[in-house]
């Protein structure tokens, strides 16, 4: 016989909240790093910070099968999907690189409303220019 579980999952709003939580926080963190320093040094280190953790996250089960979940494989890219990556990277990082100037040059009350609608933007981007069509799976 199964126990009812003690954990009590999250609902939508409550996980809406955290995740506005989170990103005012980020916002904030972004602002006071960019504040006294210019905009693409400080976005290069974060992407390579980035890098090094999923870099790890990679090697680790290649080196030590088990230790942590399963990583997802994909199919090898066609030539075109290639191009469609590095339009659909330039886009993000375009995206980036206009957030962190608006959060240096704006009030953190003006951008971080402004910037919570990315990524309806990148989806926008991601249907009109790469004909990408959302699915359920």
């Amino acid at each position: 016989m199964l126990r009812p579980s003690r954990f009590n999952p999250m609902t939508w709003i409550e996980a809406s909240l955290l995740s506005a939580l989170f990103l005012g926080e980020n916002d904030l963190c972004v602002q006071h790093a960019i504040r006294d320093n210019a905009v693409l040094p400080v976005l290069f280190r974060s992407t390579l910070t980035g890098t090094a953790v999923w870099t790890l996250l990679l090697r680790v089960p290649a080196e030590h099968p088990g230790l942590l979940p399963a990583t997802p494989v994909t199919d090898p890219l066609k030539p075109i999907q290639h191009l469609q990556l590095l339009l659909k990277s330039t886009q993000v990082t375009a995206s980036w690189i206009f957030t962190c100037f608006g959060l240096k040059h704006l009030p953190l009350s003006l951008a971080s409303p402004i910037r919570a609608t990315s990524p309806l933007w990148t989806v926008a981007g991601t249907l009109w220019i790469l004909g990408e069509r959302p699915t359920s799976t």
